[in-house]
């Protein structure tokens, strides 16, 4: 879900923390559902700044059967 504008689709959810700053890496990602995330714990690129940029990625999500749901 990285671009530098946001503008990229959402196709999967990294499960993992990765460090991908220096090479590319192998990390463990939910890309279909049906799987149930924390919305909370949803963590988006800085270019996803605005509400509706966070609603949108959550639904591109949806889409694929990642649901993220508010946790209490």
């Amino acid at each position: 879900m990285v671009g530098d504008e946001g503008a990229e689709v959402a196709i999967a959810v990294l499960l993992e923390v990765v460090d991908a700053m220096d090479a590319a890496v192998t990390g463990l990602v939910a890309a279909r559902g049906p799987v149930i995330v924390a919305d909370a714990a949803l963590a988006f690129d800085a270019s996803i700044d605005q509400p509706a940029e966070r609603t949108a990625k959550i639904t591109q999500l949806s889409a694929l059967g990642l649901v993220a749901r508010t946790t209490v």
